[in-house]
């Protein structure tokens, strides 16, 4: 054998190794890229399931304190509040229309939520915390019918 035909040999067979090698590595960064992908959509489910898990929690809880509030058990300011921020903590493609829905809840949630409480009640002067008081409980008188009725819709939320 001639000269050329040895490197003709030795250049196909070093090409073939590096086809080879190259088929390699090609095929672990496709089982990488595959796994990684797995991995992903394994932890995008998780994340999926724990914020229904957390929704499931939230409307439980809603539907406890409409039940409580239809039943006279939880005064309708404290009602608002917590509902109010119960529905805003919801995690949902479409939020749910707090103010559209649910308006005399949303008209108390405004009139109380900037109200002190614990200990920055506690630090305000007696007077001013009787004038809010006051405030408050007529506001409630007004709105109570309303938030009761609205109540009764969350006691069966669903989303």
């Amino acid at each position: 054998m001639n000269t050329s035909m040895i490197l003709a040999v030795v250049a196909v067979v070093v090409i073939l190794a590096l086809a080879f090698y190259a088929g390699m590595l090609l095929n672990k960064i496709k089982t990488h890229k595959a796994r990684a992908l797995k991995a992903e959509q394994a932890q995008a489910e998780f994340k999926q399931q724990k914020v229904q898990e957390r929704n499931n929690n939230i409307v439980e809880s809603i539907r406890f304190i409409a039940k409580a509030t239809m039943q006279k058990q939880c005064n309708v300011s404290e009602a608002a509040i917590r509902l109010t921020v119960l529905l805003e903590t919801l995690q949902l493609e479409k939020p749910v229309d707090i103010a559209g829905d649910y308006p005399a809840l949303t008209a108390m949630f405004e009139k109380v939520k900037d109200m002190p409480t614990h200990e920055e009640r506690k630090a305000r002067p007696v007077k001013e915390i009787k004038i809010l008081d006051v405030r408050r409980e007529l506001f409630e008188a007004e709105m109570e019918e309303a938030i009761i009725k609205e109540s009764a819709l969350l006691a069966e939320f669903t989303i």
